[in-house]
């Protein structure tokens, strides 16, 4: 509301200024006599618009930078909810000229970037996901990266459903001169990851892909994770997907304890929208991510930077 005051001989006088200002639509507060006759004070509706709102809060801003940030989110399928929560974090660095800079530095504002550790760690990794979504490659690709370090790996597969799977990673376990130790049974995992901790700096093991929807499936991850001291699970998950979808998917996964996604195949897919919001919506760290289907070229380290770089070079 928008406080004004008049000064008139009468209050006639006095209403005649304010109708000239404001026509009839305003609120009296109060009339009071004054040496010069009356002194009337009027509140005004008075609509503030979303721009003015923003320019108070943040300053002036650069709506060209903006555009192209949305276009770009909009670009990867972001839903609208979270491309409105990385423009309210863009505002705040507009002064900004760089179009990288600027979609990082909000991409660092709204999400949690946790990479794993590179060749050595207490903890044993289980890497779990819906079918198909890139798990075993990821875990060699662990592996590899331990040992260029010179590092000890201890892999562990219980993925004993998907046809050819053990075999898949044996053949890269193999040409690493690491053993592949198979379990068959839930209640073993915690004997086999207790027997590698002394010979190891890093464990990580492959989990049978399942249905995330299925409550038999979550249940025999539930057993196969059990009570293992110091066993992080950490969520796989191929980008391209429905946004919505993917955030329903990751959910299901939380029970677990699941703090990290880790996106696969981003040289693939052209859409980053489903990544996003599912770490997003969840809460889930982005952690390193697979881009590429050779086992040799690793993951990629991710922050907000080089997410930004992604998401900008994919539009």
């Amino acid at each position: 509301m928008k406080i004004k005051t008049y000064v008139a001989p009468t209050v006639a006088g006095a209403m005649e200024l304010i109708r000239k200002d404001f026509g009839s639509d305003v609120l009296i507060i109060s009339n009071q006599h004054v040496k010069e006759g009356v002194r009337l004070t009027v509140g005004v509706e008075e609509e503030i618009s979303e721009h003015e709102i923003e320019e108070a809060l943040f300053g002036p801003v650069d709506e060209q930078s903006l555009l192209r940030v949305k276009e770009a989110l909009e670009a990867h399928r972001v839903p609208d909810i979270l491309i409105e929560r990385i423009l309210l974090a863009a505002r705040e660095y507009t002064d900004e000229a760089d179009l990288t800079l600027l979609l990082s530095k909000a991409l660092e504002r709204v999400f949690k970037f946790y990479s794993l550790p590179p060749h050595t760690s207490k903890r044993a990794f289980m890497l779990v996901g819906a079918s198909g979504s890139g798990k075993t490659i990821a875990v060699a690709k662990m592996a590899v990266r331990a040992k260029m370090a010179g590092k000890k790996i201890g892999v562990i597969t219980t993925d004993m459903k998907r046809a050819g799977a053990v075999e898949q990673l044996s053949a890269f376990t193999k040409i690493l001169e690491v053993d592949l130790v198979k379990i068959r049974k839930p209640e073993l995992l915690k004997e086999a990851v207790e027997g590698l901790r002394t010979l190891s700096d890093m464990i990580v093991i492959d989990s049978p892909g399942i249905n995330p929807f299925k409550a038999s499936d979550l249940d025999f991850l539930m057993n196969l994770k059990g009570n293992i001291e110091g066993l992080e699970p950490i969520l796989v998950m191929s980008a391209g997907a429905d946004a919505f979808e993917a955030a329903d998917m990751a959910e299901a996964f939380l029970p677990l304890g699941c703090k990290r996604l880790l996106p696969t195949r981003l040289d693939l897919a052209r859409r980053f929208g489903s990544i996003l919001y599912a770490a997003q919506t969840n809460s889930l760290g982005l952690c390193d991510a697979g881009t590429s289907p050779h086992v040799s070229q690793g993951l990629c380290p991710m922050d907000a930077l080089s997410l930004a770089q992604m998401m900008l070079s994919q539009e």
